[in-house]
C-alpha cells in the first residue's frame, strides 16, 4: 500500500484547502463576484501552487544547484513558477468572470455595465451579443445552461486593459444589489475545503515530528 508522507499532504493540499474554503465562504454570502481573467488564473496558482512544489519542482529539482545553494534554491523555484503564471496571465485572452451568475441572469447587468461605459450600448438578443458602438466592441457571455458562472468576452482581438478595468468597476457595481443564482454551491464547496484543513491539522498534530523532519529534509538536499 502506498503512503504519502504528512509533510507531502501538507505542502501539496494546504493551499488548495485554504482557497477551497475562501471561495466557498465568498460565494455563501449569497452575492455574485466579478473578477478578472488575470486575477482568477493567479489565484487558482496560488492554490494550486503546492501541488507544483511536489509535483513538477520535486521531479525537475536541480540537484547540483540544490547542493551547492541549499535553502537558497527554493526562492529561485517560486520566483520561476511566478514568472510561469505571470507568462500565461500575459497570453490568455482578457475576460471578466462572474460566479454566481449564469449567463441568461448576466445579461441585463451587463447591458448596464456597458451602457455606463457607451450609453449607446444594445443587446442583440439574437446573437447574444452587447454592442457598444462608440467604442466599436462587441461582447459575448460565455457559459453553459445550468450553471452560476460567465465570463464576458470580447470578439476584438485587441481590446485596452483600461477598457477591462472600466467593464469590471461597471459588472460590479452592477450585480452588487444581484442574488447569487446557486449560493448553495459555495456550502458544498465551503465544506470540502474545511474538511480538508481538518484533515491536515490532524495530519500536523498526530505525526508533528514527521513533519520536521520532512521539512528539514525537503530543505536540505
Amino acid at each position: 500500500m502506498i503512503t504519502i508522507e504528512p509533510f507531502i499532504l501538507l505542502v501539496a493540499l494546504l493551499p488548495l484547502a485554504a482557497y477551497l474554503t475562501l471561495f466557498g465562504l465568498i460565494r455563501l454570502t449569497g452575492r455574485p463576484m466579478a473578477t478578472s481573467g488575470g486575477r482568477d488564473i493567479f489565484a487558482v496558482s496560488v492554490a494550486i501552487s503546492g501541488l507544483f512544489i511536489v509535483g513538477p519542482a520535486e521531479l525537475f529539482f536541480p540537484s547540483a544547484a540544490g547542493a551547492a545553494f541549499g535553502p537558497k534554491i527554493w526562492p529561485a523555484i517560486g520566483v520561476l513558477y511566478f514568472l510561469l503564471v505571470t507568462l500565461i496571465i500575459l497570453s490568455a485572452r482578457p475576460k471578466v468572470i462572474i460566479y454566481g451568475l449564469g449567463p441568461a441572469s448576466l445579461a441585463e447587468p451587463l447591458l448596464l455595465a456597458a451602457k455606463r461605459i457607451d450609453p449607446m450600448s444594445t443587446c442583440d438578443e439574437a446573437s447574444g451579443q452587447i454592442v457598444l458602438p462608440n467604442s466599436g466592441i462587441h461582447l459575448r457571455i460565455n457559459g453553459h445552461r445550468g450553471t452560476d458562472t460567465a465570463e464576458v468576452y470580447a470578439y476584438e482581438n485587441v481590446v485596452s486593459p483600461s477598457f477591462w478595468r472600466l467593464l469590471l468597476r461597471s459588472v460590479r457595481a452592477e450585480i452588487a444589489t444581484e442574488e447569487a443564482s446557486s449560493p448553495r454551491y459555495g456550502g458544498v464547496v465551503f465544506v470540502i475545503g474545511i474538511a480538508m484543513l481538518a484533515f491536515l491539522s490532524w495530519q500536523l498534530f498526530s505525526s508533528h515530528e514527521q513533519v520536521v523532519q520532512g521539512f528539514q529534509e525537503w530543505l536540505w538536499r
